[in-house]
């Protein structure tokens, strides 16, 4: 504790004229208040603080002896201001690294989903294959996660601290809104509601983003499309709703929503017919049954590899 840099000043402070004997009182001085730890009770404070006046009032009887008493105590009176300094100076620095949040890790396997509450009452929806690493309660200045792969927010308005999101190469601020991210492949972030500010670490640009926006970061550029959030958080709402979509995009969403691979054939030419259609909280398979009312097609399924083999696709 003798060589931390405010007790090596403090020490200076005494250098130039005091003796070798109120040299090294203050230094036991220094010492008695460094031992007194990162969280000293009151009687421990009291304890010192008398220490330290009689050691003064000691001070001041020999220089008041040997006729220096105003610029002895003058000196002294600093010293006092000083010990409070350094004091002070030490159990902030020693208090704010005992209060470091410990760090929770949550991971999903390949057909697991979770959902979190954080700290501040934010809900995380987990999806598979995904990690998200975070405290567990949040500090005074800001909220901040890191994900790998995919999770829907739900984040707690908070106007002082922002909730921030870190992947391999984004970084998405909030203050209170709902947003999709997903990282397996270039990462996409997708706003329900509120507003969203992105940045790709890797080019440093920058953008906002609005409810039904999403913007995808290569690491060289942000690109911003307009969507419907619905077909990107399916797999957390399990809510679909089709406005006339051509058949290759709603098996796109299938895919997504499901977490399956959807493999199509189709006989002759590719089908122009549009589907409409509202699902929630069904199984994919319930909605393929639904739509053999619309299209002609056959199907299996792979239960291991988690694949769908739709084939001779036709309207009808």
């Amino acid at each position: 504790m003798k060589n931390y840099p405010l007790f090596q000043a403090a020490r200076k402070f005494l250098s130039s004229a005091s003796s070798e004997k109120e040299k090294q009182d203050f230094e036991d001085l220094l010492d008695e208040l460094a031992n007194r730890g990162p969280s000293p009770d009151k009687g421990s404070m009291d304890q010192a603080r008398e220490k330290v006046l009689a050691n003064l009032e000691n001070f001041r009887d020999r220089a008041i002896k040997s006729q220096q008493a105003f610029m002895v105590i003058k000196r002294y009176a600093a010293v006092l201001l000083v010990l409070g300094l350094i004091g002070l100076a030490y159990y902030q620095v020693q208090d704010s690294t005992q209060k470091l949040p410990p760090m929770i890790s949550k991971v999903t396997k390949t057909g697991m989903r979770s959902t979190l509450t954080l700290g501040d009452g934010s809900m995380v929806r987990l999806n598979e294959n995904s990690s998200l690493e975070f405290p567990e309660y949040f500090d005074h200045e800001i909220r901040k996660v890191v994900l790998k792969g995919e999770a829907f927010f739900d984040i707690k308005a908070d106007a002082i601290r922002p909730f921030v999101v870190v992947t391999n190469q984004s970084e998405v601020t909030v203050l209170g809104t709902s947003f999709n991210i997903n990282t397996h492949n270039a990462t996409e972030v997708t706003v329900a509601s509120g507003k969203v500010k992105v940045e790709d670490l890797q080019s440093l640009e920058q953008a906002r983003l609005l409810p039904g926006q999403q913007a995808v970061m290569d690491g060289k550029a942000i690109s911003i499309n307009e969507v419907n959030p619905e077909y990107f958080m399916g797999w957390h709402t399990r809510k679909l709703s089709f406005g006339e979509e051509p058949v290759e995009k709603v098996f796109e969403i299938l895919e997504r929503a499901y977490g399956v691979d959807i493999q199509t054939t189709f006989s002759g030419q590719k089908p122009q017919c549009l589907i409409t259609g509202n699902y929630e909280g069904e199984r994919i398979e319930t909605i393929l049954r639904g739509m053999k009312h619309l299209l002609e097609f056959d199907y299996q399924t792979d239960i291991r590899t988690k694949t769908i083999s739709i084939n001779n696709i036709q309207c009808k």
